[in-house]
């Protein structure tokens, strides 16, 4: 094995169009190299094909040869790897190191996506450079030269992404980031980066320092824990050793006040790094910086106009308690109420649960709540505040409610605070916790206990488990509303409402054979809806009767023995 010279870079001559294409050429070079292994004769005597692939791609003959092999074996979701690789060169495991330079080189230049697993590698072409082959254009490395900041932080993201997803190491990662930095020294944050002497660091401290900026930039993050900083560390060097020089503040990027200490409120956090004020003062001028005062169009602010609108039926005591939250919810109410609250010396804040089994119209009923008083609503996902990193659901949570202040702050009507499936972290609170878990949950839990006495909002919870809520969050609910499955006479309505197309002593059968909740009752009218769409025939009482049976789950008695 030897390593060969680009080939030249005069025009090629296309002998035939259906045979000099990128997909024949590299089509005839897997051929051979899997027939006769890679040698210098396979070269000479495909050079035609090989000067065509550099030529459109700008690849040398190693490069080529690899690229041929990894589009033969990859299909659907099967890579290409390491062995695949070796044995289509025909060559050792040991030989194959000298080939792994022209894998990292084709990675670089977004031909191939690298995987990496315990121990080993996997390849795959990336679409950009699958779709130059397929409709035989060029493809050459993207020009980074010339961005402003904005999208010199959006390919930075770019970068993190894909090593955080296994497809760049960790030497790729700094290549990349500088060499975003090199090609545009016309730039203010990169000619600050340049002047501050960060390049004469090492791959670690730079790598460190890049993310910094990065978290700071994309989520204004001022510092990070170092278990997170922990990942840009190399194999090479010791990551305890590391932490203890970052502790003693050796580190040159310390030396030179570029990172410190984190922490908040005047404490010293030295488990944990950020750039130093200068920094955060003077590198970002020219960037928009994340802030959690930017609420408008917040991609978790539903807009009441986009809420269908629909009309729901309760029970008699459910629905004089609906009424009554929608009569407070009428701005011209609850601004009087607020300010009353308030020169009596109590708290203005409202915190709402409705409870009840599935299907009985808690979201719904949210949904026209905010509906019906112009008010919209900030959707929160309990399952995205919990964070595997230490100190990061708290400060999701706690996000929360800054983003939810300023939305109030800055809209005419205070929108809904709505936490769906609230049982999630709003659980009874543990004693004697040891797990890390156990303490993080009980921390969040007491930021949330304490952000509701200090409401001055509306927020609505629902849950399917409110007996398994902590009585320190009962307390804290002003209106508590249970929604119950609806009675017989409630059923008949909802039927009339969703079914339409029978007469009133269906409508009664129906209500009266099935005890469903309003969800129940939706699914049955939407499965004959689609029996209709499908057949043409509109759905009979017994039909609809039969999709009734289906829609409860069958009992089954589990016979003991074999």
């Amino acid at each position: 094995m030897r390593d060969f010279d680009m080939m030249s870079d005069e025009r090629i001559e296309p002998r035939d169009k259906e045979t000099m294409s990128l997909s024949a050429c590299l089509n005839r070079i897997m051929i051979k190299v899997e027939q006769d292994t890679y040698i210098d004769s396979t070269v000479e005597e495909l050079k035609a094909d090989f000067d065509y692939v550099q030529q459109k791609m700008g690849l040398c003959p190693e490069e080529a040869a690899i690229l041929s092999c990894v589009l033969e074996n990859t299909h659907g979701f099967h890579s290409c790897d390491d062995e695949d690789i070796a044995k289509f060169m025909g060559c050792t495991n040991i030989e194959f190191i000298g080939f792994r330079q022209y894998l990292d080189s084709l990675a670089h230049k977004r031909v191939v996506r690298v995987n990496k697993g315990r121990g080993s590698f996997s390849y795959v072409i990336l679409k950009e450079a699958s779709q130059a082959i397929v409709e035989d254009k060029e493809f050459s490395e993207k020009n980074f030269a010339g961005l402003n900041t904005e999208e010199i932080f959006s390919q930075m993201r770019k970068a993190f992404r894909a090593f955080r997803d296994d497809e760049i190491t960790l030497d790729m990662l700094i290549q990349d980031l500088n060499m975003l930095v090199d090609v545009n020294p016309q730039n203010d944050f990169c000619q600050k980066v340049l002047d501050c002497g960060i390049r004469k660091f090492s791959d670690t401290e730079q790598r460190i320092f890049y993310y910094l900026c990065h978290r700071y930039v994309s989520f204004g993050d001022k510092w990070m824990e170092f278990c997170r900083l922990s990942d840009f560390i190399s194999e090479e060097e010791d990551s305890q050793k590391f932490f203890r020089r970052f502790q003693a503040e050796k580190m040159q990027a310390q030396k030179a006040g570029l990172i410190c200490f984190g922490g908040e409120e005047g404490l010293m956090d030295k488990g944990a790094g950020g750039l130093s004020e200068k920094i955060r003062e003077t590198f970002f001028t020219e960037v928009d910086l994340f802030s959690e005062e930017r609420t408008e169009g917040h991609r978790d602010l539903m807009s009441h106009e986009n809420i269908v609108a629909k009309e729901l039926f309760y029970n008699a005591p459910e629905q004089e308690q609906v009424e009554r939250l929608e009569n407070l919810l009428e701005d011209e109410h609850f601004k009087g109420i607020q300010a009353r609250l308030e020169e009596m010396g109590m708290r203005k804040g409202f915190n709402v649960i409705l409870y009840g089994g599935p299907g009985t119209g808690k979201t719904e009923t949210t949904m026209q709540l905010a509906k019906k008083t112009g008010r919209d609503i900030f959707y929160i996902d309990m399952s995205k505040l919990k964070s595997k990193w230490v100190g990061d659901s708290e400060k999701n949570v706690k996000g929360v409610f800054n983003i939810y202040r300023n939305l109030c702050k800055s809209k005419d009507l205070k929108p809904i605070l709505f936490f769906n499936e609230a049982d999630a972290i709003f659980g009874k609170r543990m004693e004697n916790v040891e797990s890390s878990a156990a303490q993080m949950l009980n921390s969040l839990q007491n930021i949330i206990l304490q952000e509701m006495e200090n409401l001055e909002g509306i927020m609505i919870c629902t849950t399917n488990l409110h007996g398994n809520l902590d009585p320190a969050f009962e307390r804290r609910f002003l209106y508590k509303i249970e929604l119950e499955k609806p009675g017989e006479e409630v059923r008949g309505k909802i039927w009339k409402a969703m079914m339409k197309g029978l007469d009133d002593e269906e409508y009664t059968t129906l209500a009266r054979r099935y005890p469903f909740s309003g969800g129940q009752i939706e699914n049955v009218v939407r499965k004959s809806t689609v029996d209709y769409i499908l057949s043409g025939n509109k759905p009979t009482l017994d039909e609809i009767c039969k999709f009734c049976d289906e829609e409860n789950f069958k009992s089954k008695v589990r016979k003991v023995g074999f």
